[in-house]
């Protein structure tokens, strides 16, 4: 496949599907303020056997992605140029529990690029930012049971690998359990990986381009991130009232909270 045919491909997955990605205040504060909505409908670009080699790559900081899904390296600096363009922001949502969705927005905005994790609650109001990845970091979103708990979760548009490893770059747990690596190195495999999985798995869980992996506790029904950087923090800018909402729509099926 020539680079040209690539790009046509990979611009028409980005933008097939436009059809106004509304997120409410999130384009809120820029100046100048931004008056066409640069956010794009990124399910199409998943289609694409390009999409997980670039997304590991640039947001999951594995430099082994590429060669462990054993794509042209031509063909996929195109590929992340498209998912990259400042003129079009590729989102990617995924239901969670009950009526809330989880957004994954590459903020390609030049000069202060980066990746936010959103929660929409559904409850009428703005998204809750739960990571921010670009030079004034903040994170990690979730530990890891509560990654295992929302991959789990039944969906029609995305497996389970699928969710596991959008929301992976998000994850830091310094309790994660030993088996980790084998379950991300099999979502790579679903995914299409052939060749040293368990390095890309290793890379994916021991990224420290931002976060380092954190201590998770939990305070009156509340799970906390105990590292410095994170939203879901004690004292934090996020309200009690929003660390409960996040705690209960990312809590694992066999724990409830009163």
């Amino acid at each position: 496949m020539t680079g040209g045919r690539l790009r046509n491909i990979a611009a028409t997955d980005a933008t097939g599907m436009i059809s106004d990605v509304i997120i409410p205040g999130y384009l809120d504060g820029y100046d100048p303020p931004i008056v066409r909505s640069p956010l794009v409908d990124g399910s199409e670009m998943m289609s694409s056997h390009l999409f997980w080699p670039a997304f590991l790559y640039t947001v999951g900081g594995s430099a082994s992605a590429p060669a462990a899904f054993h794509v042209d390296t031509a063909d996929l600096s195109e590929f992340i140029d498209v998912l990259l363009d400042p003129h079009d922001w590729p989102v990617f949502s995924m239901s969670l529990a009950g009526r809330s969705r989880l957004h994954i927005i590459m903020r390609n905005v030049e000069d202060d690029s980066g990746v936010d994790y959103l929660l929409d609650p559904d409850t009428g109001g703005n998204p809750i930012q739960l990571a921010a990845m670009d030079g004034h970091f903040r994170g990690p979103a979730l530990a890891w049971p509560e990654l295992v708990a929302a991959a789990q979760q039944p969906e029609q548009n995305h497996t389970v690998a699928e969710r596991l490893l959008l929301l992976l770059p998000a994850c830091a747990d310094s309790d994660r359990p030993s088996l980790a690596v084998d379950m991300v190195a099999q979502a790579l495999v679903a995914l299409g990986a052939c060749s040293n999985v368990r390095q890309t798995s290793m890379e994916l869980l021991d990224n420290r381009r931002y976060w380092t992996s954190c201590q998770w506790t939990t305070v009156n029904g509340i799970r906390i991130c105990l590292g410095p950087h994170a939203y879901r923090r004690p004292g934090s800018e996020l309200a009690p009232a929003d660390l409960r909402l996040i705690t209960d729509v990312f809590a694992p099926p066999d724990v409830q909270h009163l």
